[in-house]
């Protein structure tokens, strides 16, 4: 994957060691977009959420990583392990997606195009318009390595197989074994028209904005787009989605042990008062926000794309 000259530059000068002037593609090229993909946004791990979101048999909801987009969903089974599949959200038939819904609960998935039904563990159960496919065994929607540690959700969107893969090691640092038994106190999503690149650059640098600005004690970074804060007996899941180069969501899901989670302040919220600051920052001077950490940290990742 080529990338454009003017983001070669960038490696150059982290190299160099001088002075870093990025160039403006690196916030709104489609290309630039597609390598982090390719190259950072598929790294091992993904933390989605708590598990509790699918609590009962059923249960599913639709996660965003760029282009791609995962299906997370509770089958109705009577086995006690394998029971959480995640799924890559595309019917086998002609790619459309077999969930729409953000969340929601069903004994199947079905796609509206064609009208192809799938149980919930992804084996093809209906295709409509096809009568000739009598074998539907060899059918069914691929499924993301994915795993449940300390209550979090974990995917792999690196590894991916008609059957579950086999997830590979997963380093929590901090996160306590008592989260897995947590209450989701609150979960929110903030919209933005910024690129991941200044989200991951504020909220990696000031974690505590996911307590709304209070203190926090301890970080686990899980992957390149997620990590969660602790303090005390709460913890907050930090998730970024970016859509596209100038959309990102975040989402925070503030989780409580022990019902130990302090009641959210009235009026105005903090999250979103911390992003407006930001976004204050980012329109006065787009080019200059991220510091020489950042870069060394983000360029040897997105180098890789020139090889691949």
């Amino acid at each position: 994957m080529e990338l454009p000259d003017s983001i070669k530059t960038l490696g150059e000068q982290v190299e160099a060691g001088g002075a870093i002037t990025p160039a403006v593609e690196l916030f709104d090229a489609y290309p630039v977009f597609a390598a982090e993909v390719a190259q950072l946004f598929t790294r091992p791990w993904l933390a989605v959420d708590h598990v509790s979101r699918l609590a009962a048999d059923g249960d599913y909801f639709r996660a965003e990583v760029g282009s791609r987009s995962i299906v997370l969903v509770r089958e109705a089974s009577n086995r006690v392990h394998d029971r959480i599949h995640a799924l890559r959200n595309a019917c086998l038939h002609a790619g459309y997606r077999v969930c729409e819904e953000e969340s929601g609960r069903s004994d199947h998935l079905f796609c509206q195009y064609h009208g192809w039904s799938y149980a919930l563990d992804g084996r093809l159960t209906d295709p409509q318009l096809r009568p000739e496919l009598t074998d539907r065994s060899r059918f069914r929607l691929p499924h993301y390595a994915m795993r449940i540690e300390r209550g979090l959700i974990l995917v792999d969107l690196s590894t991916l197989a008609p059957e579950p893969p086999p997830p590979g090691p997963v380093d929590l640092g901090a996160i306590p074994e008592a989260l897995a038994e947590a209450n989701v106190s609150s979960r929110k999503r903030y919209p933005t028209t910024w690129n991941w690149k200044y989200l991951r650059h504020l909220l990696w640098a000031s974690p505590e904005l996911a307590f709304g600005g209070d203190e926090c004690s301890d970080v686990a970074e899980i992957g390149p787009l997620s990590f969660v804060a602790l303090r005390g007996d709460e913890a907050a899941l930090v998730r970024l989605c970016p859509r596209f180069p100038g959309h990102t969501d975040v989402e925070i899901v503030r989780l409580a042990v022990r019902d130990a989670s302090r009641p959210p302040a009235n009026g105005a919220d903090p999250i979103e008062e911390g992003l407006r600051r930001h976004g204050d920052a980012i329109a006065a001077a787009p080019l200059g926000v991220l510091d020489r950490a950042f870069y060394e940290w983000y360029w040897p990742h997105l180098s890789r794309a020139q090889s691949s």
